[in-house]
């Protein structure tokens, strides 16, 4: 009864910060743009069979693009051209094999893939070799690889969740980075998060107006809220009071300290407008991308990587700075 419960969590997770919503608010940049997109890359289209429903994605350090489907729970590889380089995977239980593919991250040496149905982390080495499965404590809402032997997760609990949670390879917590002094209620503690390049983390809230910055397990370094700080709305679903709408999606940070947070329901733009911060947390300006996004990755060449047509693509652009 408790997995089911967990599992209609995190599918519902997975349709609030991915769905369209209502516009709320719309909010000020504080300092003149200085930055531009320049689309690079298209992967997959409405007139080819590349990708149906692309979830998680990351890039290595030679520009391999590999993403997981939802649709066909695949893990797929793409060359730095976008040209089709493998794919393993397949619908199941079994070792390497999926039933609902959701994150995706990776080291120099391994990809770590999650399954919003599966409590643990599947590993694959970068030519989509199955390696093990690295078990946690409960449903992965979110997860970033640190090292090689190290990963930084959160997960989903009928208690709420707020905890990064550091394992090594096998599994062990490290350490505990507990973000919230008081929990605020099922799924509302839920963030995307992103090493800050110094040992800390940020932190968006995807229920929450808050995004933080953190520099150690009990040190925020500061909060902000960007979108006028009211509390989000719920609705009773299946026994649950579920937010109706997200405030942020995802959080990344390119080469100069920079963040990008992708705004949800409440940007005047949803799931279109990134919020690029100073390493304060002071707006420097507003990207607004052309269509929808779930997520917004930044590859070591300050390349951001977004969806597109409902999922069928992915979207790569360069990050100018003028």
């Amino acid at each position: 009864m408790i997995l089911h419960k967990l599992t209609f969590a995190a599918a519902a997770l997975a349709l609030l910060a991915a769905g369209p919503g209502t516009p709320g608010p719309a909010f000020q940049a504080q300092a003149r743009p200085v930055l531009s997109l320049r689309e690079t890359l298209s992967i997959g289209g409405l007139d080819d069979d590349l990708l149906f429903q692309w979830t998680g994605l990351t890039v290595d350090r030679a520009g391999n693009i590999y993403v997981l489907d939802m649709m066909d729970d695949l893990l797929k590889k793409f060359d730095p051209n976008g040209k089709p380089a493998g794919r393993t995977g397949g619908k199941g239980l079994g070792p390497g094999e999926f039933l609902a593919p959701r994150l995706l991250d990776g080291t120099d040496r391994f990809l770590y893939a999650t399954d919003q149905n599966v409590m643990g982390i599947m590993v694959f080495d970068h030519e989509l070799k199955y390696r093990r499965l690295i078990r946690t404590p409960s449903l992965v809402s979110h997860l970033a690889a640190l090292s090689d032997d190290r990963i930084a997760v959160t997960g989903l609990s009928m208690t709420g969740e707020s905890a990064i949670l550091i394992m090594d390879g096998e599994g062990k917590v490290i350490s505990r980075w507990e973000y919230t002094e008081r929990k605020s209620g099922f799924l509302q503690d839920s963030v995307s998060f992103a090493p800050d390049g110094r040992g800390g983390f940020l932190i968006a809230y995807l229920f929450q107006d808050r995004v933080e910055r953190w520099s150690g397990p009990s040190a925020r370094t500061w909060a902000k809220s960007y979108f006028g700080g009211e509390p989000v709305s719920t609705e009773k679903i299946g026994g649950f009071a579920l937010p109706t709408e997200t405030c942020f999606k995802d959080v990344a940070l390119d080469s100069r300290g920079l963040i990008y947070v992708l705004g949800g329901n409440r940007a005047k733009h949803p799931g279109r407008d990134v919020l690029v911060l100073d390493s304060g947390g002071s707006l420097v300006q507003v990207l607004t991308l052309p269509e929808p996004s779930h997520c917004a990755y930044i590859d070591g060449k300050d390349r951001l990587y977004v969806r597109a047509n409902d999922g069928v693509t992915i979207r790569r652009y360069e990050i100018r700075y003028e």
